[in-house]
């Protein structure tokens, strides 16, 4: 039978000597607690390492929305290219300061050399509204040729469509006439202004003449004169494949804004 062990009673002032397992937790605690203070989350939080990692990165912010040049045609004369434009402003806001890039190009792809004489009147355009828009261009050499006319917005500020609100809820031309060419084979185009409300002033109308084929396909642009009294005029020669029945006048409002309140200029209210 084996000897029975019996423990050796401590005499009183001695230390008690702690279990070794005992000696090995204590000292883990304090490594444990020593690599908290160092590397460890703080009360707060989690340390500026950990939430830049787990925070999801920032999505690209979408590209600003600009209106676009739904449709283009062109005349072609010698050296001159007479050309139309429509436009849409599928935009939330409206914008102002709006500009146009235009180019010709020949049946290649290629631009065209040519000097720019006059580029479309659009400067502001509202949520929703269509506006067409001319221009013409000059050959730089003789004989070349032109496959299509290539357009398309370069700039426009955004702005809240309430700016505007003090402008006409509506502006049409109406009544629009061709008349018969004269001698030279030239013929007016005229047309009248109305707005809602009637007798609404305008901000720096410009009127613009679109004509069309028997496809609806635009072969002509213009701009145009607004006279006093609220009417518009034309006179050009009419190419051979114009229908006269698809002839559109339209009047774009606005003008350009550079000053110290461009919103305000841009409305006519500077």
């Amino acid at each position: 039978m084996a000897p029975r062990r019996t423990h050796r009673q401590r005499n009183p002032g001695e230390p008690m000597i702690a279990p070794r397992r005992l000696k090995w937790f204590a000292l883990a605690v304090v490594l444990a607690s020593l690599a908290g203070c160092v590397d460890g989350p703080s009360a707060e939080g989690p340390a500026p390492s950990a939430v830049a990692s787990s925070a999801p990165r920032p999505a690209r912010s979408a590209p600003a929305c600009k209106p676009t040049v739904t449709e283009t045609g062109f005349n072609f004369d010698g050296q001159t290219v007479q050309y139309g434009i429509v436009t849409r402003n599928s935009c939330p806001y409206a914008v102002y300061n709006a500009s146009v890039k235009v180019h010709l190009l020949d049946p290649s792809g290629a631009t065209v050399a040519a000097s720019e004489e006059e580029s479309p009147n659009i400067v502001v355009m509202l949520p929703g509204q269509e506006l067409a828009g001319a221009g013409r261009f000059y050959l730089d050499k003789e004989g070349a040729e032109i496959g299509k006319v290539e357009a398309a917005f370069d700039g426009a500020t955004p702005v809240s469509a309430s700016a505007f609100a003090g402008w006409p809820r509506e502006v049409r031309v109406v009544d629009v006439k061709v008349g018969a060419a004269d001698g030279d084979g030239r013929s007016t185009v005229t047309g009248r202004i109305v707005t809602d409300p009637s007798g609404a002033g305008l901000c720096a109308p410009a009127a613009t003449l679109i004509l069309r084929n028997k496809s609806g396909k635009i072969i002509y642009g213009m701009n145009g004169r607004i006279t006093a009294d609220q009417f518009v005029e034309f006179t050009l020669a009419l190419p051979k494949a114009t229908d006269r029945s698809k002839t559109t006048v339209q009047i774009a409002l606005g003008q350009p804004a550079l000053s110290l309140t461009p919103v305000a200029t841009a409305a006519c209210l500077a």
